[in-house]
Order: C-alpha cells, then structure tokens, then sequence
C-alpha cells in the first residue's frame, strides 16, 4: 500500500509568491498562496463545490491564501494551461478538480517537479504523485442506485442508465458499481446504458431518443446536478413524469443531491438521490494541502471522520460517504443541496 510523504521546503520559501495579486480574501496575502484548477464550473455541483473548497481555504485562520478558481471548460488541455500558470505564479499548493483522469496527469507531474503537493477532489487523477484524492466511493454510489431501483423494480424489467464520462474516474466508477451490483443481485434486470459525457444537452438527447421509443421500468442519472432538469423536461413532454404511486411513474434515481433534485424527492418525482458530501470535499481537500504543506504521512486505513482511505492506482483517497436520501430525510440540513 502507498504512503504519501510530500515535502516543500523549496517551495515554502517562495516568499516573493506574496506579491501575487487576487491570492483570495479580497486581497490579503498573509496566507501561503494556493490554487484550485477546475475541469468544468457547467453545473450546481461544480460551483457547490467551488465555494465549499474557496470558503475552507480562505477562512480566518486557514493559513492559505487561495488564487480564484480556473475553468477549463471541460477541455483537458486548457486545463493543464491553467495549472502551469498557477505554478508560473508561485502556488505552493493545488487543489485540481480534474476534467479527465488521465490527460491530468502531466499537470501533476508538472506540480511534482514544483514540490508542490497536489490533492484532487471528486474526480480523482490517474497517475503523478498525489498527496489525496478526496472522493466519495463512486463504485458504492452506482451501488446504492442499483439496490435502489433493483427493489422499485423488484428485480424485473429493463432500466436506463444515463452515465457520466468514463474517461473520468467518478463516470467510470459509478457505471462499474450500478452494472455489477445489477448483473450479481437483480439478473432479472435488463440496463440500456447510454452515455451523456457529464453535458447537460447530450443527456437531454438520450432521454428524447430512448424515451420516446423504448419502454423502461426506471432510469438512473449518474449527475443529477448535469442531468436532472433536462432529463425532467423531456420527461414531463412525453406524459412520463408522473409521483410515485400514481400510474405512469418511472422511477428515477440519480446521484449528486442537488436543490431541485431534492425537491424532486419531496414532489414525488424522483425516488431516491445519493448525495455527494460537497461540504466535506471542501473541509478534506484544504485540510489535507495544509497536512501536505506541513509533511503530514497518511496510509490506508480507517479515518477520525467514518471514511477510509484506500490505496487508488498507486495513490492515497480518502473514500467519504455518500448517504441515499428518500423522502425519510430528503430534508436534513446536512445535505449540501439544503444548504444552497
């Protein structure tokens, strides 16, 4: 098993980085300068995720001075663009939200040869010496889904799975946890999986052609945050976005947890949601670039904050949980889409 040991000395006397101008807190440069590259900002989730990771780093007494969030705009090559300016600037630490787990890999490297510790958040990185990847475990989210419609369904009929881009850690990982926990515990489950590329519109065609010309007894949306609201459209045009209980109800369960999936729970509409715990990636991912910072060693094992951290493809991830929200607690504060 990996053990992650990150020393910046080089970097920690970098102090003409002090002058950069935009560190965050309007201004104030007093904290060690750090950046956060993200892939894509085209959704709830990802400016949910923004805030909660900006809010932690520039708080009173965070000791970090974070640089504004860069977009790549789902493009992986703008997206190592940005982290080399980041690095250019004299970052001593990154936060990456990446685009694609394996074209990130060079920017890793390229922070690797700064001695600036990287920690990547939701979507992990394929390869580069990372201090942390903070996920929830995506294989047991597509599970949770799966148990969830496996019962709606009783274990019969045939189900549409709208999967996110498996080029990405988090899409692979959710289809990989639905398809095997179907294919094990409800063979009698037939899954049509169609894949959306985590874009709002292309999720919107593969409702409108599945839809409107096949049966199905549930769909699973692995990003409600992308795909709920379009998906809910298509739906409610074809007749087919009926509350549960009523006659023409297609479950639908989705993962993310944001506002209006939430209220889809309270309508009736959706069935169940895995919420990710946004504000938890937020407290982790500055809390382990400041251990980074500080030579903190971690290795697998359980944590104080009831997740584990398991060896991923040579590097560390803290695997948080993900809890299934029904109408039981779909009004919990701690769910992030509450809170926004």
């Amino acid at each position: 098993m990996a053990i992650r040991h990150v020393t910046v000395g080089a970097a920690l006397a970098l102090t003409g980085v002090l002058a950069l101008t935009g560190c965050g807190r309007g201004g104030d440069n007093d904290g060690t300068p750090v950046g956060f590259s993200a892939g894509f900002l085209d959704s709830p989730f990802n400016s949910g995720l923004v805030k909660a990771v900006e809010a932690q780093a520039n708080a009173d007494g965070s000791g970090l001075s974070m640089l504004p969030a860069t977009d790549a705009q789902s493009d992986p090559g703008k997206q190592i663009t940005d982290i080399n300016t980041l690095l250019t600037q004299g970052v001593q630490g990154l936060v990456m939200f990446p685009s694609d787990s394996d074209a990130i890999v060079p920017a890793i490297e390229a922070a690797n040869a700064k001695n600036a510790p990287v920690v990547t958040v939701d979507i992990a990185g394929n390869g580069g010496d990372i201090y942390m990847n903070i996920r929830a475990d995506n294989v047991a989210m597509g599970r949770s889904v799966c148990e969830q419609l496996g019962a709606i369904t009783g274990g019969k009929g045939r189900v549409l799975e709208i999967h996110g881009d498996l080029g990405t850690s988090s899409g692979f990982d959710r289809n990989q946890g639905f398809n095997e926990c179907m294919a094990s515990k409800f063979p009698g489950v037939e899954v049509v999986s169609r894949d959306a590329k985590w874009k709002t519109d292309q999720a919107v065609d593969v409702a409108q052609t599945t839809l409107s010309t096949q049966d199905f007894d549930g769909v699973f949306l692995a990003s409600d945050s992308v795909m709920y609201n379009g998906v809910k459209n298509v739906m409610s045009d074809m007749g087919k976005l009926q509350p549960v209980g009523t006659p023409g109800h297609v479950p639908l369960v989705t993962i993310d947890g944001t506002k209006e999936a939430l209220q889809g729970v309270r309508d009736g509409y959706v069935d169940a949601v895995v919420s990710q715990p946004v504000d938890l990636y937020g407290k982790y991912a500055v809390q382990y670039l400041k251990d980074a910072l500080a030579g903190k060693q971690y290795q697998p094992g359980p944590t104080d904050h009831a997740s584990t951290i398991v060896d991923y493809k040579g590097n560390l991830a803290d695997m948080l949980p993900a809890p299934v929200v029904t109408t039981a607690n779909v009004d919990e504060t701690s769910l992030w889409g509450n809170q926004s």
